[in-house]
């Protein structure tokens, strides 16, 4: 039986309780969806930790608990109630989680473990002649690296007119902003009717509020803009720990 450390992972070795948790992940994508101003649906990233084969040589185990690294208060069970404690992260970053258990002797014992949250937000706006800002915060939720880029996947269509007469060409430029840093796509011409991409990725972007912007060159065609923006980290988080079959396998 496996202890629910890993190679990376801190844990004491002289205590009386023998730490064993199982988890069969340690990374996810929150996932936010945007459209025209409002958030519509949100999902955080729900992991689970089965501490349930702890044990002690000093009794029976009193409290499991888990501090998910993101500021947030430690959660604590009671351990002859459940063996399981199951939390949701709403924030990105590379977070490190201590785990630990302690006997009714009150000994203690705890290993920690980093997790890996990225994000993706799908942010649309459709009818429009100005097209608001979107703000992307690249400042992780924990005292941690920043995230290793920024992928963006825009498109803007030109919808054809109503029977298919009157529609203009716009002219489209995505402008991405940061600290001392623009990047910008150059001038495309969208007609009427058809749509174009931007695709771009913004290697350790750092930790800062970045804006992406859509520029138009006139103001009489209306547009529908869809950006999907995704935040990822290094792949840093540590292995996960899946309970053991009964094969072994």
């Amino acid at each position: 039986m496996l202890a629910g450390c890993t190679a990376d992972d801190e844990s004491s070795d002289d205590s009386a309780i023998d730490l064993v948790i199982y988890y069969d992940s340690t990374s996810g994508m929150i996932q936010e969806n945007i459209q025209n101003g409002a958030q519509v649906s949100f999902s955080g990233v729900e992991l689970s930790f089965d501490y349930a084969y702890t044990k002690s040589t000093s009794g029976d185990i009193d409290s499991f608990y888990f501090e998910a690294g993101d500021g947030s208060s430690r959660i604590t069970v009671d351990a002859n109630e459940t063996g399981e404690i199951t939390y949701t992260y709403a924030t990105h970053g590379l977070f490190t989680a201590n785990l630990g258990a302690i006997d009714e002797a009150g000994n203690e014992d705890n290993t920690t473990i980093t997790i890996r949250i990225d994000k993706k937000t799908l942010w649309g706006q459709s009818g429009t002649t100005d097209v608001d800002t979107m703000n992307i915060d690249t400042t992780p939720d924990c005292e941690c690296p920043g995230p290793n880029k920024i992928a963006i996947d825009s498109t803007v269509e030109n919808p054809a007119n109503l029977g298919g007469f009157g529609g203009s060409p716009v002219s489209v430029t995505w402008i991405l902003s940061g600290e001392g840093v623009e990047r910008s796509s150059g001038q495309e011409q969208v007609a009427d009717g058809q749509n174009a991409e931007w695709m771009h990725n913004e290697l350790n972007p750092g930790a800062q509020v970045w804006t992406l912007d859509v520029e138009l060159n006139q103001d009489n065609e209306q547009v529908n803009v869809d950006h999907e923006v995704t935040i990822t980290y290094n792949d840093e988080e540590s292995s996960p720990n899946p309970l053991p079959t009964e094969s072994g396998e």
